[in-house]
């Protein structure tokens, strides 16, 4: 007798409100916008049968989440037409717009074998390999994410053969290739020692070079080798040089020389000492052809 005037009570509320009310955990405000979800699901599935998976995607998106009756239904169909979707951008080579698809299809060995393929279709793009790292690191696949360090290990051996060949040019400046090698040997998460390594054999060899070109390029390979106190034998000896041209008069080389020695300041006032020396003796120049020219001048009677 109690039970039926409980259920009577909940009832005769319902009723009362207008049967808009759904239940009180259902996130739904009211009976209308449930059934409006029911029927967005309903057009949704009849655009997939009709082949239609990217226009049913899109409908059964728009759909109110929260009022729809039965969610299983409706995320299976989400899943199922950007599955469908996602196959079709892979037939067309649009590799990121199929894993984007095949993501929110919530299909991860679909997801994972496009970024095998984003890395395939550009094997030397340290972005795109970089991601697919993260992304396997992110789903916890240590196999595949082994395998894609692995990829990324090879090319910090390519980086270092491309390296060999820019060192041999004239310039003797590989510090690009260099940088290349080291940003792999990250996501490698090895060959940095062979990296350094390399780096410090250049930084050796245009070190013994007096060249304020190869000075200043030896500092840099010092500094992508890791060793400072190689860095400031460079840096000795290029305040030692430019004392030298200093004392010569040769300002403008010794404030290159002193800026090479981490003497900045020092290098301003020599050079600026050596255009006020120069500056004046373009001035004492100029009096003197002046003067010769007064001279003619008088000698020949003008």
């Amino acid at each position: 007798m109690k039970a039926t005037k409980i259920v009577g009570f909940v009832i005769a509320s319902v009723m009362a409100m207008g049967g808009s009310t759904v239940w009180a955990d259902s996130l739904c405000p009211d009976l209308a916008q449930q059934a409006a979800a029911d029927a967005q699901v309903k057009q949704a599935e009849a655009l997939d049968r009709a082949g239609k998976a990217r226009e049913a995607y899109g409908a059964a998106k728009k759909t109110n989440f929260d009022c729809v009756t039965d969610s299983t239904r409706h995320e299976a169909l989400l899943k199922r037409t950007a599955k469908v979707v996602g196959g079709e951008e892979e037939k067309k080579g649009q590799l990121s717009e199929a894993f984007g698809w095949y993501e929110r299809a919530q299909s991860q060995a679909d997801a994972g074998r496009m970024q095998r393929k984003m890395v395939e279709s550009k094997p030397n793009d340290i972005n795109t390999v970089s991601r697919a790292i993260d992304y396997f690191r992110h789903h916890n696949d240590a196999a595949q994410e082994k395998a894609m360090r692995a990829h990324a290990l090879k090319n910090v051996e390519k980086a270092l053969v491309a390296e060999e060949k820019s060192f041999a040019s004239v310039g003797k400046n590989s510090l690009s290739e260099l940088g290349l090698a080291k940003d792999w040997s990250y996501y490698a998460q090895a060959g940095e020692d062979l990296v350094r390594a390399r780096a410090a054999k250049r930084g050796d060899i245009v070190a013994a070079d007096d060249g304020r070109t190869f000075l200043s390029l030896a500092l840099s390979y010092y500094d992508r080798a890791e060793q400072p106190d190689k860095a400031q034998k460079v840096r000795d000896k290029a305040r030692a040089l430019a004392k030298q041209y200093e004392s010569k008069g040769e300002g403008l080389v010794a404030g290159d020389y002193y800026v090479i020695a981490g003497e900045s300041g020092k290098a301003t006032a020599v050079q600026k000492e050596t255009e006020v020396r120069e500056q004046k003796a373009e001035e004492s120049r100029k009096k003197v052809f002046k003067k010769d020219q007064d001279d003619l001048e008088k000698a020949l009677g003008f």
